[in-house]
């Protein structure tokens, strides 16, 4: 099996893939990384589609636009709790993980609005999904249901589906790191992907770059996907996320910052 990760870029030709595969040494399996040069949407899929149905995937990207599920007077709100004047421009996946404090990006309900950099790369990350739909996108089939463990033989439920690297590092860690563009916010981020057994064979983690190293923690989590060892969370209509590990915290808070002594 090959485990892929995809880091959608803003810029057309800055999309970032890693994969995982397993390999057993005689002691505890490790989970070896590749990585490949950037490229644009084209050369990804057709490196991912070369792997054929060993290939599971994840994207940093949402899948469907929303389908305004959490709109003002929608019954789905009571179900979920939701405060009123809140997420009602969130899909309900997006909700679901804002409210345990690992936020996303809100998904236009359609492409009129997307002009700013961050709707930019939801665009592409359509183009993703688009390119990769023979491998069939992830839609759990769990009648009423809006999130719960992936289990056994999720892939019949498709190959493809979304992630996001801070939130699987949130879950790796139990809480939110510092970020990632700090000493300390880095650490820990290669520290979880060790502690799972990710190796990169070609000088080590610390060696890559922060693109590379998001598009690895997706990797794993397509592995949770394929290992039946992952939680997803969402409406089937409008994409559901996957996150590795078979349950989800309440809400992850940040770690409280080291001590400081006052000046005299």
């Amino acid at each position: 099996m090959r485990y892929c990760g995809i880091d959608v870029s803003a810029r057309p030709g800055n999309q970032q893939l890693v994969t995982l595969h397993e390999r057993r040494t005689g002691g505890e399996p490790e989970l070896v990384a590749t990585f490949y040069a950037p490229g644009d949407v084209d050369a990804v899929a057709r490196t991912v589609l070369g792997f054929g149905r060993e290939a599971v995937v994840a994207v940093d990207a949402p899948s469907a636009r929303r389908l305004d599920l959490l709109g003002a007077s929608a019954a789905l709100r009571v179900a979920l709790g939701l405060p009123a004047g809140r997420y009602e421009q969130h899909r309900v996946c997006d909700a679901l993980l804002f409210g345990r404090g690992l936020p996303l990006y809100p998904v236009a309900a359609d492409s009129a609005t997307a002009r700013r950099g961050w709707e930019r790369w939801v665009e592409v990350g359509f183009e993703v999904h688009a390119a990769l739909e023979e491998l069939g996108p992830y839609r759990p089939h769990e009648p009423g249901a809006l999130e719960g463990p992936v289990g056994p033989g999720a892939l019949r439920f498709g190959r493809v589906t979304e992630s996001y690297p801070d939130a699987v590092f949130c879950v790796l860690l139990g809480h939110r790191p510092p970020p990632k563009r700090t000493p300390w916010g880095l650490q820990q981020r290669i520290a979880a992907l060790r502690l799972r057994g990710v190796v990169d064979a070609d000088g080590g983690l610390w060696h890559r770059t922060l693109d590379e190293l998001d598009a690895c923690a997706l990797a794993y989590a397509a592995f949770g996907l394929a290992a039946g060892a992952g939680w997803w969370a969402g409406d089937a209509r409008e994409g559901v996320v996957v996150l590795p590990g078979t349950e989800l915290l309440e809400r992850y808070e940040p770690l409280p910052p080291p001590a400081r002594q006052p000046l005299a």
